[in-house]
């Protein structure tokens, strides 16, 4: 029965940094660093791949959105097929004519895009393990 891809779950993960000005400068005077993470969940109950991007703050409010967004255009793929046309998937990610007006190239979408490829590439190493 061949793997497909289940569910896609975001989280906003933040650290309060800025309370004691850690990572400030002149241009970030309350990093609170955070991070985006993406984990995609799979038919076979103990194989998942997992990514992240990191933001400060209120950043990652739009960055997880963004990913949600990107990992709905692989929502219930097979994984082998996933993992036969990762090149097309790239380009289908970055080439969304709905979002390539807002970066897809570059921020917040191209920064989602490469929280999906890697989670990809993640669940692709830790099923190798699986076989």
């Amino acid at each position: 029965m061949p793997i497909t891809f289940t569910r896609m779950r975001t989280f906003d993960v933040r650290f309060p940094t800025s309370q004691m000005l850690d990572g400030s400068d002149a241009m970030n005077a309350d990093p609170d660093y955070s991070a985006a993470y993406l984990r995609i969940e799979t038919s076979e109950p103990d194989l998942s791949g997992d990514a992240f991007v990191f933001t400060i703050g209120r950043g990652n409010d739009v960055q997880v959105r963004a990913i949600e967004i990107m990992a709905e255009k692989i929502a219930g793929l097979e994984l082998e097929y996933a993992f036969e046309h990762i090149g097309d998937i790239a380009r289908d990610l970055s080439a969304d004519s709905q979002l390539r007006w807002l970066g897809a190239d570059k921020g917040v979408f191209h920064m989602a895009a490469g929280a999906v490829l890697n989670a990809l590439w993640d669940l692709f190493a830790k099923n190798c393990f699986l076989i």
